[in-house]
């Protein structure tokens, strides 16, 4: 009898390889769950990339949404979207700061809520416990991503423990396909993410300053929403998104994907990023 996997598609080319890794190699061993967890913030690119993935590899991928009850003492749950009927707007996200407070380095629950809760009560609603195995979108080139948290979180990582894969691997197999995602390595999942780079950030807030408004009318609406005594914002050293308005424009290099300075390790403090646990991360 086989055993049974969830897959978490977080939208990316990574996970999406994990999808197709996993469908060549392991379906004989085990009965693959496909899911997407949306916030209603990644950018259409992403959706359309996900919707593309689904039909093309024949995923039967599952789109479920955090439902949040507004009750203290009563968690996250979920239901089921589809591409066509999926939050595009932030709706889910909205509801998650209303009750939880804006989410920046000091109360990083934006994953945890919008994705992992979600994610653990569909894989309930099917009879399984929470914390039933569920595979990452995480290279062998990222290992340090991994969660210390896995064993206990139910989570694997097969491009890391049941093969080899790189960034360079993965994007050979891409190339070779006849669809990819359409969309720059800045721009993925939450398009404004805080955990994102300064130098990310700044060039999203140069050329599509528009992409802020969503998270500038949170800071507004519910800055004083959640735990804490100060008005929340989103970005790392107490930075909201007129700040990063601000910021832009002064002179910098603005991001590339292929940047192999970045690589190499500049170590430039405008390229510090927080990891979006899950496997968040567009690669």
């Amino acid at each position: 009898m086989k055993k049974t996997l969830f897959v978490s598609f977080s939208g990316g080319r990574t996970s999406g390889y994990m999808c197709h890794w996993l469908l060549k190699n392991k379906s004989d061993e085990y009965e693959l769950v496909f899911v997407f967890a949306n916030t209603g913030c990644e950018h259409e690119a992403t959706y359309k990339f996900v919707d593309e993935c689904d039909k093309n590899m024949g995923l039967d991928l599952t789109w479920v949404e955090a439902v949040v009850n507004p009750e203290k003492g009563k968690g996250v749950t979920h239901k089921i979207v589809t591409y066509e009927t999926a939050a595009r707007k932030g709706e889910p996200f909205t509801e998650v700061i209303k009750k939880y407070g804006i989410p920046n380095t000091d109360y990083p629950h934006c994953t945890r809520e919008l994705k992992m809760s979600p994610m653990f009560d569909y894989k309930r609603s099917l009879g399984f416990s929470a914390k039933h195995p569920m595979a990452i979108g995480i290279r062998a080139d990222e290992i340090d991503r991994m969660s210390p948290d896995a064993v206990k979180n139910g989570l694997v990582y097969p491009l890391c423990t049941m093969t080899q894969m790189t960034e360079a691997d993965v994007r050979h197999w891409w190339a070779a396909q006849s669809y990819d995602l359409a969309l720059s390595t800045h721009l993925g999942n939450c398009v404004t993410c805080w955990k994102k780079s300064d130098r990310k950030l700044w060039t999203i807030a140069l050329n599509d300053f528009e992409r802020f408004q969503y998270f500038d009318r949170m800071e507004r609406e519910y800055g004083d929403a959640g735990a804490g005594d100060l008005k929340r914002v989103f970005f790392r050293r107490y930075r909201s998104c007129v700040d990063l308005m601000n910021e832009c424009k002064e002179p910098f290099k603005e991001f590339q994907d292929f940047m192999p300075q970045l690589q190499l390790g500049m170590f430039d403090p405008i390229d510090i990023e927080e990891d979006c646990g899950g496997g968040c991360e567009i690669q």
